[in-house]
């Protein structure tokens, strides 16, 4: 009895050995098969973080970030694809079956914009997965999940909802624990920072998500910016400040909600620092310059204007959901607290001062 046991054993062993070389065998050939479509850039940012940023096969048009994904063979900019509707992408060209005007061939197809992909380079791609942002981009699920996309949408309204995306992300890409550690390290940094800014005087700021735009006929909209209890609310805590707007739910149309009055709203709420956004290659109709802030109707009564303290803040760092949301932190604290913090590396500093020299060519991408 006692030899059959060990002899049963044995094979027991034996058997489970085999099964975990075989899940190992199966494991390595799904990563080596893996095809990875990232709707958004921060979905980019995100698997680049986890490091799977060579299984990428299609992203968005205005994927910039990480500098490795800028020099793939055939990228282009967003520029690029300014004026052209997404189903009007070139999708041989996209597909790497001929070359751009400047002889390169694409490594990565360019799929989507925020709003809307080409159904022809996705299935030319056949991705194994494909990762959305957003709740536009939200409404495109089911619909390529019925098509045979395994497709995954993240809406983060908080902070801890951002991580919480990173670790499922890291999931199902295979790599959880390398997630969780890159979340670990996120979460400790905070906790570093909230321990100088739990001290200081807490700095009112007013975030501007896009300025007003005057359609005519079609009517007003804007200035747009976040209420309480968003990413960006606690984002600003946690670098020790105060929204202004803290007391209005999700994304505000200022415009919408205080109509010819929404600047004089801002300037009775009396920011102390004003917050623009900018990006590598905007065009200047895309940007409010500081100028037409600082010269807004009422705005001259602001401490913010008085005390010179408008600046630019870097759009595609602070919107993008996911690795950089530490950095988009550590900005914040820098710009209201300049005292306590330093400017974080691979930050452009000239931006928030709005010493932007259009004719200069940009520096080379950040690292």
């Amino acid at each position: 009895m006692k030899r059959f046991t060990k002899v049963t054993s044995l094979i027991m062993a034996l058997i489970l050995l085999l099964c975990s070389m075989s899940f190992a065998v199966a494991e390595t050939t799904e990563e080596s098969e893996m095809r990875i479509v990232c709707m958004a850039p921060s979905m980019v940012e995100c698997v680049y973080a986890l490091g799977l940023g060579d299984k990428i096969v299609g992203w968005s048009a205005y994927t910039d970030y990480p500098v490795a994904a800028t020099t793939s063979g055939g990228y282009q900019p967003y520029q690029f694809y300014y004026d052209t509707d997404t189903q009007d992408f070139d999708v041989e060209y996209e597909l790497g079956k001929k070359p751009g005007a400047d002889g390169e061939y694409k490594e990565v197809a360019v799929v989507s914009k925020f709003y809307d992909y080409n159904a022809a380079i996705l299935e030319g791609l056949n991705p194994t997965i494909v990762l959305c942002e957003g709740s536009d981009q939200a409404t495109w699920v089911e619909d390529l999940n019925a098509k045979g996309y395994p497709t995954y949408c993240w809406v983060p309204e908080s902070i801890d909802e951002i991580y919480n995306m990173m670790i499922e992300m890291g999931e199902l890409l295979g790599v959880k624990e390398v997630a969780e550690e890159l979340v670990a390290g996120y979460y400790a940094r905070i906790e570093e920072i909230k321990a100088i800014t739990k001290d200081l005087t807490q700095i009112r700021t007013y975030f501007e998500i896009a300025h007003q735009s005057d359609y005519g006929e079609w009517g007003k909209y804007g200035p747009y910016t976040e209420g309480g209890n968003t990413p960006f609310d606690q984002m600003i805590q946690i670098a020790g400040g105060v929204n202004i707007f803290n007391d209005g739910e999700g994304y505000i149309n200022l415009y919408d909600s205080y109509g010819e009055e929404a600047f004089a709203e801002i300037s009775k709420r009396d920011p102390q620092v004003i917050l623009s956004p900018y990006w590598p290659g905007a065009y200047d109709f895309e940007v409010t310059s500081l100028y037409e802030i600082m010269t807004r109707p009422t705005f001259e009564q602001t401490q913010a204007v008085q005390t010179g303290r408008v600046a630019y803040y870097d759009s595609s760092l602070m919107k993008r959901f996911g690795p950089r949301t530490i950095k988009a932190i550590e900005k914040l604290a820098y710009l209201l607290h300049p005292y306590y913090f330093q400017n974080p590396e691979n930050s452009v500093s000239p931006w928030e001062l709005g010493k932007i020299d259009v004719a200069e060519n940009f520096p080379a991408p950040l690292n």
